[in-house]
């Protein structure tokens, strides 16, 4: 216990201190294992997203000043009434789907939401409640209810939701979510709410529109209910109403997807002054309610009505006859009439309403799902003079002629919607109407029509896509009969930049004809067909031809024997965009593709793994010539190895290459040197089982090294991508990962890292990775609950995050080795510090204390007559005049001793033999000191000297050598380290700063005056003592 008091004192000390913050000390919504991403937006929003982590309670350690919490897709199946108690600042709160167990329900305590006196969003979607909630905040503004099991009993009340602006209360009982009844809403139930403005009750069998509404309500949603009719007054009370949805309450039962009632009358029944009051409606959907008729009365006081939605209803006598009631709709924008065919007929042609042409701001008309065979020249015409229409749907009605001439009415149309017709080509020139010459009496069945997923977008969202509707005016020819095409075809369509003829079948060879009256398109969708590329001359009347997408035309690509030609590129100046996607393409004419401008090539699904092949190596320089190429998708192509030379022919200023499901080993990393560009490489959902350190300096930002099998990452494998902030290594085969493999910054500028789905190992192995984590500022999505134990079989399905350090470490052997190193720093910093305050007096100390143990003494002997003999090279000028000039001052008269030196240019004896002035000079003095140059230790004086000193060490077992050098010499020289290993101090060099310069006197003065033996160490010394 006292030890465990110890460690809690000292944690605290080390989490008070500015400097150290290790993870132990960080908050708990900081530290990595914390469930939730936090982020803060404006200084004053702060969120929580707990979204689907497994969890199985509200988490701790959400702080005080938290304003948004998501907790959905859990398995929460408790709230407690403490769950939030400290969370009063919270603005939002989403419990949706936040228990997806079986029974998906959550019981929430009564006081649950007491404290949250803020609280502007609630969402309780999905958890299984049967009534609403009590002690809501009063703050409350938007409560999300729908898809519970919520009836509404007649004793119910909304008195604690009188601030409540939007309330959803939809698919509370139907198909889906049944309940087994019929549902209605007592009288004012809602009229206490009086700041209601949004409120859906769809999809919940109610089966007559609730009485007592608020008049504050601005949208009204009661769609796919039971309500068979629509009293006089039943909106008589919502003066201030700019929506109203009131669709699928009768729907059409002969095609439903969905269990399907029909009402007894079979329509929706509704009094003639059902929206009498209605003055502000914006926006009022009828669909799917089967109307055969419309009463002009409806529509009287709807004067700011701008979107009508009347789809899936018996309407086509209405808007082909007289159709009265748009006289009272001026305002309107969006019509949708679709779907609403006679039963069993199929007319020749149908005329709309000249009533249409009063409608000047229409701008989205729906004609979808009508069915009928031709388009003539009075079945469109009162649209002509419409100059706001600029979208027009005729999809799926089975149209089989249409005269192209009348599309010329349509100079403002900005999109042409015929898709899913029966539309045939023009063979002939100069010809303004459509021919054929095929039995037009197989095309008269109609096949059976479904209701589609959405019909409350407009349609450039839903029908095509989104570049192609920014390019300009829009042709959507999809899904027809257009198996060959001719110039004619497009004769009368006017300037169209966006062209889409995918999934007609269409199989000719294109001869660089068939676009010639659309000069100025941008954008060619001819997917889905069986283009023949045989001839080079390939649309090159398109000379602003921007994107091409030709995928999916894989029928002749599987074919032998086809010319198969990609020459058509170059007869494009300006594409950018080419999609090449799901042809099978496993053999080509061409070996070289072409063009300056492209740079963007989808080349998936293909078969560059047999292209690429040794025996087809004429394919290797396939992209070379691509020279403006930025992004390359060559995913899906069976490629189990990419040969080296193809990383040099691929265009370098590639920014994107994807390159994932494929069956590749390997990957070679150093050839990314010469894409300087390079940033996002995708390498997923390969083999590639073992990941080589890419060592270079390159510009990746994003490498995707998913879904692999790999199983080990070489320490600072990404050590040369240093602008990587991005990576992917979920779903390999990994195990354990070491703390060096990913370097901390600045070497590295990895901001998220994904890992879930490896087979790691929790076991002490893994303890310095999780200890990196937990001290990384690196994001790990889904750490708590993605990133999961393998082994051992006990831990399986465990977060590694929360693999527990004590089983690693013991808590008493922690601390003693904490208490040691601690005091090693301790002791460490006060001797350092005393080194550099006192190190003269300490050094003076230390050498005097040596001194007097190991017993030095003087060197005054009766034999020497010279304290030191010196051996220099006389003959270079310079050594000549330091020794003079410094050696012998600082020796001979400088100092607390007289020191007599023996030197050649003065002491010798003049016309002695040389042999003999050196013997008596070394003989005669105490120590003898050479003074080495490089110059020096290669003449014969400085080897006879040596020699004769070392004479004297074997006859009278005294070292008189000393060696002085003024350069660095003798490096190699094994005497000079022997000597230097066996007594250190009689080796001395001249200093290379003049600082140091008293210091290295002061030593040399030591070591003349002091008998080696004594500075020596002890093998020395056991080979040579004094008799």
């Amino acid at each position: 216990m006292a030890v465990i008091r110890w460690m809690h004192l000292l944690l605290f000390s080390l989490c008070t201190h500015h400097e150290i913050q290790p993870a132990a000390c960080k908050p708990t919504w900081m530290r990595a294992q914390f469930p939730c991403d936090v982020r803060a937006y404006n200084n004053s929003e702060v969120l929580f997203d707990c979204h689907d982590r497994r969890l199985y309670m509200v988490p701790h350690g959400i702080t005080a000043n938290a304003t948004e919490l998501n907790l959905s897709n859990n398995n929460i199946g408790n709230i407690w009434a403490d769950s939030f108690s400290n969370l009063s600042n919270l603005t939002r709160l989403n419990l949706g789907w936040a228990n997806k167990k079986e029974n998906k329900t959550v019981t929430i305590a009564a006081n649950a939401f007491k404290n949250l006196t803020k609280l502007q969003h609630l969402m309780l979607m999905c958890i299984g409640l049967t009534e609403i909630p009590k002690n809501l905040p009063l703050s409350l503004g938007t409560l999300d209810l729908s898809v519970n099991k919520i009836t509404l009993p007649e004793n119910w009340s909304f008195n604690g939701l009188r601030n409540v602006t939007h309330l959803m209360l939809s698919r509370n009982c139907y198909s889906g979510n049944p309940c087994g009844k019929s549902v209605r809403i007592r009288e004012d139930s809602f009229a206490v709410m009086h700041k209601l403005q949004h409120l859906d009750l769809s999809s919940n069998n109610l089966t007559e529109v609730p009485v007592g509404l608020p008049n504050s309500l601005i949208m009204l949603k009661l769609g796919k209910n039971q309500i068979q009719a629509i009293s006089g007054d039943a909106f008589l009370g919502l003066p201030n109403l700019e929506v109203l949805k009131i669709e699928g309450n009768c729907p059409r039962c002969q095609n439903a997807p969905f269990p399907c009632v029909p009402c007894q009358n079979g329509s929706l029944s509704i009094h003639l002054n059902a929206f009498q009051n209605l003055t502000k409606l914006k926006t009022l959907n009828l669909g799917g309610n089967s109307l055969d008729h419309l009463n002009p009365s409806w529509f009287e006081s709807l004067s700011e009505l701008k979107e009508l939605f009347l789809s899936f209803n018996f309407l086509l006598k209405t808007i082909t006859g007289e159709a009265t009631f748009l006289r009272h709709l001026p305002k309107l924008e969006l019509v949708d009439i679709s779907f609403n065919f006679a039963l069993m007929l199929y007319p020749v042609t149908i005329h709309l309403s000249k009533e249409f042409s009063k409608l000047s701001n229409l701008r989205t008309l729906h004609l979808e799902g009508l069915v009928f065979q031709n388009i003539g020249s009075h079945t469109l015409k009162s649209l002509y003079g419409l100059y706001n229409l600029s979208a027009l749907n005729l999809g799926t009605n089975f149209i089989i002629q249409s005269d192209s001439n009348i599309f010329k009415q349509f100079r403002h149309l900005k999109m042409l919607y015929l898709a899913e017709n029966r539309l045939y080509p023009i063979p002939g020139k100069n010809s303004s109407h459509l021919t054929y010459g095929y039995n037009q009496g197989s095309d008269l069945f109609i096949p059976p029509l479904t209701y589609p997923e959405n019909r409350d977008f407009e349609l450039s969202h839903l029908l095509i896509k989104q570049e192609c509707f920014n390019s300009g005016r829009v042709l959507v020819l999809s899904s027809n009969n257009l198996f060959f095409i001719s110039r004619e075809q497009f004769q009368g369509y006017g300037d169209i930049a966006c062209l889409n003829l995918s999934s007609n079948g269409f199989s000719a060879a294109l001869n660089g004809t068939e676009f010639s009256l659309l000069p100025n398109l941008t954008y060619l969708d001819l997917s889905f067909n069986k283009i023949d590329l045989a001839y080079n001359n390939a649309f090159k009347e398109l000379k602003q031809l921007q994107v091409l997408d030709l995928s999916n035309n894989d029928h002749y690509f599987k074919k032998f024997g086809i010319t198969l030609n990609l020459n058509f590129i170059k007869n494009l100046p300006v594409l950018r965009v080419l999609n090449m996607s799901h042809n099978s393409i496993s053999r080509l004419t061409t070996k070289r593709m072409y063009s300056k401008s492209l740079t963007e090539l989808q080349f998936s699904h293909n078969l560059l793994g047999t292209l690429w092949k040794e025996e087809f190596g004429s394919y290797k320089m396939l992209f070379t010539n691509l020279t403006n190429l930025t992004i390359l998708d060559i995913s899906h192509n069976c490629i189990k190895k990419i040969p080296e030379n193809v990383y040099e022919y691929l265009p370098p200023n590639l920014t994107m290459l994807h390159v994932h499901h494929n069956f590749l080993t390997d990957f070679r990393w150093d050839k990314l040197m010469r894409f300087h560009q390079l940033q996002i490489l995708d390498l997923s959902f390969n083999n590639i089982y073992n990941v080589t350190g890419i060592n270079l300096n390159i510009s990746l930002t994003y490498l995707d090294l998913s879904h692999n099998h790999i199983f080990h990452l070489e320490n600072g494998f990404l050590k040369g991508a240093r602008s990587l902030s991005t990576l992917i290594l979920s779903n390999n085969k990994l195990t354990t990962i070491n703390e060096s493999t990913f370097q901390s910054r600045p070497e590295s500028q990895i901001q998220t890292l994904f890992l879930q789905g490896n087979p790691f190992q929790c076991t002490c192995d893994s303890l310095d990775f999780i200890l990196w984590i937990e001290n990384s500022d690196v994001k790990i999505p889904r750490l708590t609950s993605k990133v999961t134990c393998d082994t051992p079989a006990n831990m399986k399905g465990n977060a590694l995050i929360y693999f527990g350090i004590d089983q690693c470490v013991n808590d008493s052997e922690a601390f003693m080795i904490y208490i040691l190193t601690n005091s090693f720093i301790i002791v460490f910093m006060f001797v350092a510090t005393l080194a550099h305050l006192f190190y003269w007096d300490a050094s003076y100390v230390l050498h005097y204390m040596k001194a007097k143990l190991k017993g030095y003494k003087s060197l005054n002997s009766p034999d020497s007559v010279y304290g030191v003999f010196v051996m220099y090279d006389t003959r270079d000028p310079h050594v000549s005049e330091w020794v003079m000039t410094n050696l012998r001052v600082k020796l001979e008269e400088e100092g607390d001793m007289y020191l007599p030196l023996c030197l050649e240019e003065r002491d010798w004896a003049l016309g002695a033999p040389l042999v003999e002035n050196l013997s008596q000079s070394i003989r005669y003095s105490s120590k003898t000191l050479f003074v080495l140059t490089e110059a020096y230790v290669k003449t014969g004086v400085f080897k006879l000297a040596m020699c004769l000193a070392h004479q004297r060490l074997l006859d009278e077992n005294k070292d008189v050598i000393v060696l002085l050098m003024l350069e660095p010499v003798l490096q190699n020289s094994h005497f000079l380290r022997l000597r230097k290993r066996m007594c250190r101090k009689s080796v001395l060099e001249w200093p290379k700063t003049p600082a140091a310069e008293p210091w290295f006197w002061t030593t040399l003065r030591n070591v003349v005056k002091v008998d080696n033996q004594a500075i020596c160490n002890k093998t020395y010394k056991k080979y040579f003592t004094v008799k």
